[in-house]
């Protein structure tokens, strides 16, 4: 699922989270969580489980390029939820 379109700064380093809390079960909870950048020049690093919101750093990246950040949520239940973030990166 497409959670949105951002924009990204050429040469910073943000943090950015994706709150689950609506989506899991009462019981669930996050075991695992893959966040891949499909850019060279824009990467993710640092992906963490914070409760039910996965958060990661989005660094560098070059004006006026378009990315997809993906990201695989696992929960203890066994579901999986796959979404994508499109990020435009702008001159600072």
């Amino acid at each position: 699922m497409i959670l949105g379109s951002k924009h990204h700064t050429a040469g910073n380093s943000t943090r950015w989270r994706v709150d689950y809390s609506y989506w899991l079960d009462n019981t669930a909870t996050i075991v695992d969580a893959s966040v891949a950048s499909s850019s060279p020049t824009c990467q993710v690093s640092e992906s963490v489980i914070l409760g039910s919101v996965v958060t990661f750093f989005l660094i560098d990246g070059v004006a006026g390029e378009t990315l997809t950040v993906s990201i695989a949520m696992t929960d203890s239940l066994g579901n999986i939820k796959r979404d994508t973030i499109v990020f435009t990166v702008v001159n600072p």
